[in-house]
């Protein structure tokens, strides 16, 4: 049907419409995050990639090994991997629909179509990184949404290696100077898989927000922290490039884990704390004429797993005394 335009603002055509609030969505959605806070969109705490399945299937493996001393003329030794602990993980989708009045789309409400871009941008982008925390990081300890292949929580004192040897992850204490390094070197005299030395560095620290300032002052203190004999602070002197990440989502106000708010997490760069991406955040739009109160419908949507495929370079304290 046409319609008389003449002296009038005109409508966007719905292809215009839906690319004028997509702009707008993608860049919130997309937005660089708060130094500090833990993003489900930081490649470094979630290694990313892309499945074109519903569901991703993983396993534990025992690795080469170390090297062997091999003299002059002497056979070089094979090394067989083993593979075992097989689980499967299934992608979530997520979902928005809203409603945008007919009269929205006209030009001059830019201003109206904006908000709506920047509010789903901002939805989209806290619904992803609540539930990647939550279900990862979050769950740590509790292993009560994800357990590693081997059955265990992700920090443990019971882990086995697929050689059967038990692996401790799990440590107590509340975060300062001494429990950080007593997880530090849980971290660095962790076992592989094969049995050998994991190798693991301490790379990064993740908390619950409520844990930042303490977790900032004990690693960037110049001096030992919380205490007056003026010694030096190895993790300022020694560890000064360690990254430091917090979310409210890791604290009980979101966390229903025991000790939430005190539970806080270790790792090395070879961590495999994953995110799966079947779809990015991807968006339609239904025409007014097919609905019943001249409005169009926008439909938004993306489709991830997170998970932790193993519990190696990864160690964690409840933070209980």
């Amino acid at each position: 049907m046409s319609s008389y335009v003449g002296g009038h603002t005109s409508l966007l055509s719905q292809d215009d419409c839906q690319i004028a609030i997509d702009d707008v969505m993608y860049e919130e959605f997309t937005r660089n995050s708060v130094p500090g806070y833990l993003s489900a969109q930081d490649s470094w705490f979630f290694k990313t990639d892309s499945i074109d399945t519903m569901a991703f299937i993983y396993d534990e493996d025992s690795n080469v090994g170390e090297f062997n001393e091999t003299g002059e003329q002497e056979e070089v030794i094979s090394t067989s991997t083993r593979i075992g602990n097989t689980k499967t993980k299934r992608v979530t989708k997520y979902t928005k629909q809203i409603p945008i009045s007919w009269e929205a789309f006209k030009t001059s409400q830019k201003g109206k179509r904006d908000a709506i871009g920047q509010q789903v941008g901002d939805r989209a982008r806290v619904t992803q990184d609540h539930q990647a925390i939550i279900n990862t990081y979050g769950d740590f300890v509790a292993g009560s949404v994800n357990t590693t292949p081997d059955g265990d929580a992700t920090a443990s004192d019971s882990h086995t290696t697929l050689t059967g040897v038990t692996v401790d992850n799990l440590e107590t204490g509340a975060l300062n100077a001494d429990s950080l390094w007593t997880i530090v070197q849980s971290l660095a005299n962790q076992k592989a898989q094969d049995g050998d030395s994991g190798s693991h560095t301490f790379d990064a620290i993740v908390t619950p927000f409520i844990l930042y300032k303490t977790a900032r002052e004990t690693l960037g203190s110049p001096l030992a922290p919380f205490g007056g004999e003026n010694q030096l602070n190895i993790f300022e002197t020694d560890y000064g490039q360690v990254m430091l990440k917090s979310s409210i989502y890791l604290g009980s106000t979101y966390n229903t884990a025991s000790n939430a708010n005190t539970t806080y997490t270790v790792l090395g760069r070879n961590h495999k704390v994953l995110r799966k991406v079947l779809s990015g955040l991807e968006t339609s739009m239904l025409e007014p004429k097919y609905t019943d109160n001249d409005t169009y419908v926008m439909r938004a949507k993306f489709t991830e797993a997170h998970f932790p495929a193993t519990w190696t370079a990864i160690a964690s304290s409840n933070g209980t005394v």
